[in-house]
């Protein structure tokens, strides 16, 4: 499968095009200066890299260029046909879009709606896809957020202590940005490690021109450095990062315009505003080693901040099993490295100089360790691909998370962890937030239709309480509460293990919510491991609905599960639904899979 990654910028096109069947780089390549009569390409096929000025009035124009290259002779493509889709780095999803998603009018709506929160970025992105839209109306084009990795943030990490109103009603809270970068670092040190995600806490660090940090937690990303836009944060090539929130209406009362202060804060701050050298950090190294006291100054603020971050995340995820360099900075600073690690001894990181000094990410297979042997925490230098990254998602919203192993088992299904949540009766919803209330969507989930929703409410049972539990939606006929046996414990009930909407001589608890309460006598149930199918999947696997059948689990604790329910409807997505009690004796994650291993 042939998958085109595209990343627009205001007046760039950067490239690459991948065969996902062995995710080899076939071609890529940048178009800069698109507006201009003389804009300049640059791309390589295989070993072979070009340059030619072009005519690049508009972005179709741009991209057109593009196409006719990778379709010309010695070209990457025989004709354009042999694209099945392309994917397009979007800057900001906001709570809508916080998965990737095949782009529809609905999705490009919210694109232009969250330019608010990017507006350097977003119409751009936006500009792209609608170009590629024109010029590839056959492939299924499909949307990466950079803020998506970071959809799971818990409330604590995303919100402002701002009023409350103005997250509900404007969107105000903490997005996070860099999402494809965190997420190839998080998986690669996963690899390198050989351990699975799910058991490792991460500091990722990505420093470039624009900078941030975050804080990984068994696969997720628990906080992070970026915020509601790109300004927050690290300091960058030309952003502050960080500052006093009441420095804008400070400048803003002493005559200063918001375009002005926008201005002041994302392009003349950062390096570039200390240093009044340049934003590029290798200038800034270049002007400090010759004496330039401004340029010291700069790399020190620089890294103070990167410390503060990684010290702060350390507290976060209860210590760091590696912490994780990436980006132009990450990747090729050595004082960099060494300056911030140097600060970190007490919490076990402890840097080999010669392994930092002649790190080479690039050219040793993508990752290097450069901690000292002995090292508890180790300290990894990645050669971030994001575009990559783009490329895996774009085959898992195309062709499933396991078409890589369906071609090799045939028999792939994909895993779905269920975590504790509520389905909610309208009659219950109504007592818990108030009559008329709209529950608000805050993703799907995998089964479609289906909704994991913004509000939460919480569980009160005999003997404890477990808050903030998912509502997915949509509302039915009758309260379901399904929880995992150790929340069983925790809440003091003894469900029994059950299909759902199968509730008779079931326990109840209390649910409590931001308008009252909710006593339910019955409706509490620990679920069936199922597994979901379409009819087509069904046939493919020759069973039928109510079958019961084996599910292996490869890996480090290979498992086989038995007494796997088939649930068979024409709504119905192919995976299957594990409880967190299961999955973590498993090693199981929302992106493992499993193999069919025959009926029971």
């Amino acid at each position: 499968m042939k998958v085109l990654v595209i990343n627009v910028g205001s007046t760039s096109i950067k490239y690459q095009l991948y065969e996902m069947d062995t995710e080899e780089i076939l071609a890529g390549g940048v178009v800069e200066r698109v507006g201009s009569p003389h804009a300049l390409h640059r791309w390589r096929v295989g070993p072979t890299r070009s340059e030619a000025e072009i005519p690049a009035p508009t972005m179709r124009a741009g991209l057109d260029a593009v196409l006719a290259r990778l379709t010309s002779p010695g070209g990457a493509l025989k004709d354009l046909s042999e694209l099945r889709a392309v994917g397009h780095r979007v800057v900001h999803g906001g709570e809508k879009l916080v998965r990737p998603c095949v782009i529809t009018p609905e999705v490009k709506e919210i694109i232009s709606t969250c330019a608010q929160f990017a507006p350097i970025h977003n119409p751009a992105n936006l500009a792209g896809i609608e170009a590629a839209q024109a010029a590839l109306p056959n492939a299924v084009h499909v949307a990466v957020f950079d803020t998506a990795f970071h959809g799971e943030l818990p409330p604590h990490s995303y919100l402002y202590a701002v009023p409350y109103e103005l997250y509900l009603e404007r969107g105000v809270r903490r997005y996070g940005f860099h999402g494809p970068s965190h997420q190839f670092m998080a998986a690669s040190a996963s690899e390198f490690l050989k351990t699975d995600l799910s058991r490792l806490k991460l500091i990722t660090c990505h420093l470039g021109g624009g900078a941030s940090v975050s804080a990984i937690d068994g696969g997720r990303s628990v906080d992070t450095s970026m915020g509601m836009t790109p300004l927050e944060g690290l300091v960058m090539g030309t952003r502050s990062g960080d500052v006093d929130p009441a420095l804008s209406i400070v400048l803003g009362r002493q005559g200063l315009s918001p375009d002005a202060i926008d201005e002041a804060l994302n392009r003349k701050s950062g390096l570039l505003g200390i240093s009044g050298v340049s934003s590029d950090f290798r200038d800034v190294e270049q002007a400090a080693a010759g004496g330039n006291a401004r340029a010291r100054l700069a790399i020190e603020v620089f890294v103070h901040r990167i410390r503060k971050y990684i010290g702060a995340y350390a507290a976060v995820l209860g210590g760091a099993d590696a912490i994780v360099f990436t980006g132009g900075i990450g990747e090729n600073s050595v004082k960099v490295r060494s300056a911030v690690c140097d600060a970190l001894v007490y919490m076990g990181v402890v840097v080999d100089a010669d392994k930092n000094q002649h790190c080479d990410a690039r050219g040793s297979g993508g990752v290097v360790d450069i901690a000292s042997p002995r090292a508890p925490t180790r300290v990894l230098v990645v050669a971030t691909d994001e575009e990559r990254m783009i490329a895996r998602e774009v085959v898992r919203v195309t062709a499933g998370p396991t078409a890589a192993r369906q071609r090799v088992t045939g028999h792939a299904i994909p895993v779905g962890v269920s975590v504790r949540h509520v389905h909610l009766s309208k009659e219950h919803c109504a007592a818990l937030f108030g009559e008329g209330y709209e529950l608000t969507e805050r993703r799907p989930v995998s089964q479609p239709g289906q909704y994991v929703c913004r509000e939460t409410v919480d569980l009160v049972g005999p003997k404890g309480e477990i808050e903030r539990v998912a509502i997915i939606n949509p509302l039915r006929k009758e309260t379901q509460v399904e929880v995992a046996r150790t929340d069983a414990i925790t809440l003091g009930v003894n469900p029994p293990l059950r299909e759902s909407g199968k509730l008779e001589g079931t326990p109840g608890l209390t649910l409590r919510g931001p308008k009252g309460t909710v006593a339910i006598d019955h409706g509490v149930i620990l679920a069936h491991r199922h597994v979901h199918m379409h009819p087509d999947d069904a046939r493919r696997f020759g069973v039928g609905d109510k079958s019961v059948i084996r599910i292996r689990v490869e890996g480090e604790r290979e498992t086989v599960f038995g007494d796997v329910i088939v649930r068979v409807n024409e709504q119905y997505a192919l995976d299957m639904h594990v409880d967190t009690d299961e999955a973590n004796a498993s090693g199981l994650t929302n992106d493992s899979v499993a193999t069919f291993d025959g009926v029971q």
